[in-house]
């Protein structure tokens, strides 16, 4: 194993300061695996170099007071990289692009820590080399407070292109935050949002929140459905019965919540009457957050009940409103404030927001619009497999198929199509769910509605 320090080409920090939002307040690191036929470690981490120096807050440090007030200051540190070689290996197996068993991708990964002291870097690069292959796995951990999913697509994707001496694409990031609470603000929150954040509200200790989620993963099983973008593409039909705005995710997380309610479960009582979805803001409103905003422009939305429980069509539309009432601006804005608080609040009083599943709901993550294995190439087109860690009980983690690889070395892949992950409790719940689900596949859908 070789361990080294990779330095910014040119520093540009400067010891600024960027003070971060409530919202921006979540503990954890990111840690996504890359795997590729080939990489030039030099030429990487020279890339790493240079994408730094565009990326000062990545090589900088996180300062907290008082529990409740955080900065990081982009003093331009260096950035750890490992480079290890793995002869045990044959090659890099076949995996879905969440793993649920995060010891699977864990040594294949220097984790930043999930409450970095002051002298931590925020992020951390490895390559392993698995020799009987020739393949190169690249783990990238990538602190939750510098951004979501969207900054950290884009700092990968930057760095892409300067690993193939190509201009980052734009636009270039933009680190300083839109601060919800000013100083001294004399503000409180919004009653009337108050239903839509339980999992806010039913914070406690950290020890307890993890233990119900532990407690979820014992009954459950992890959960993994392919759909070729020929699939997406009928469902989306079905689902939007010519209304041109519902959307692909819609449809799919429609056609999996109705196949619960129809072929699952039991009683109405069991029924999924309601799905929280994760929403990117960037771009609603330059002044909240514009395209390029690093930091945590994500929020949660709780949609209506659904009038029709077991239809593809309403599910689908009761889902797109709730995404169209979130991206209103001053409905945002009262939500980042009200959140902001919260935020503060749950960490001033060190717990954690609640997590664990609730009755007649669930929850949507989607990276449906990412393409991790294509951004983070370093210009090997479609040989590039992306994969994350992590799944829970009912909360579709959804993402862009990977590329396979054919008996004859070549490389395809089925760009459109996706991968829900999530998990399922165990037994007749899940043989249930298999059967009605293999069942639509064979017949096209043609029974969907």
């Amino acid at each position: 194993m070789m361990s080294s320090l990779v330095y910014p080409d040119c520093p540009t920090g400067n010891g600024r300061q960027i003070t971060l939002a409530g919202v921006d307040m979540v503990l954890g690191a990111i840690d996504n695996v890359f795997v590729y036929p080939f990489l030039d470690i030099n030429q990487l981490k020279h890339a790493i170099s240079r994408t730094i120096s565009r990326w000062p807050i990545v090589a900088g440090r996180l300062h907290i007071t008082d529990n409740e007030h955080y900065l990081i200051e982009l003093s331009d540190n260096p950035i750890p990289f490992t480079y290890i070689e793995n002869e045990e290996l044959e090659r890099w197996p076949i995996l879905p692009v969440v793993v649920d068993d995060q010891t699977i991708l864990q040594p294949f990964v220097d984790s930043v820590p999930s409450e970095p002291t002051q002298d931590d870097p925020l992020v951390r690069f490895k390559v392993t080399c698995l020799i009987r292959s020739s393949e190169y796995v690249l783990g990238v951990s990538f602190y939750h407070m510098i951004g979501d999913a969207d900054s950290n697509i884009h700092f990968l994707n930057d760095l892409s292109c300067l690993y193939q001496n190509l201009e980052p694409l734009s636009p270039g990031p933009i680190f300083e935050r839109h601060l919800w609470i000013k100083k001294d603000a004399n503000l409180t929150v919004d009653c009337c949002l108050m239903p839509l954040l339980k999992q806010l509200q039913d914070a406690r200790k950290r020890d307890i929140v993890i233990a119900d989620v532990l407690q979820e993963s014992a009954t459950t099983d992890p959960f993994h459905m392919s759909f070729s973008s020929k699939q997406l593409t009928k469902l989306r039909s079905l689902a939007a019965q010519s209304s041109e705005d519902i959307t692909i995710q819609d449809a799919l997380t429609a056609y999996i919540i109705v196949t619960f309610n129809k072929h699952v479960f039991i009683s109405d009582k069991e029924y999924i009457r309601r799905t929280n979805t994760l929403i990117n803001y960037r771009g609603i409103s330059d002044t909240l957050a514009p395209h390029g905003q690093v930091d945590n422009s994500i929020m949660f939305m709780l949609s209506d009940d659904f009038a029709d429980p077991l239809s593809l069509s309403n599910v689908a539309k009761t889902i797109r409103a709730s995404v169209e009432k979130a991206r209103n601006e001053n409905f945002l804005s009262r939500w980042l404030v009200t959140v902001d608080l919260l935020m503060r609040k749950i960490h001033k009083e060190d717990q954690a927001w609640n997590f664990a599943s609730y009755a007649n709901e669930v929850w949507t993550n989607s990276n449906l619009k990412y393409d991790w294995a294509s951004k983070v190439d370093f210009g090997m087109t479609d040989q590039c497999r992306f994969h994350t860690a992590g799944s829970m009980k009912f909360k579709f983690r959804v993402f862009q198929l990977n590329p396979v690889q054919g008996a004859d070395g070549s490389w395809t892949r089925d760009h459109g199509g996706a991968e829900v992950s999530f998990r399922i409790p165990k037994n007749d719940i899940k043989n249930k769910f298999i059967v009605a689900w293999n069942n639509d596949v064979k017949e096209n859908f043609k029974n969907v509605e």
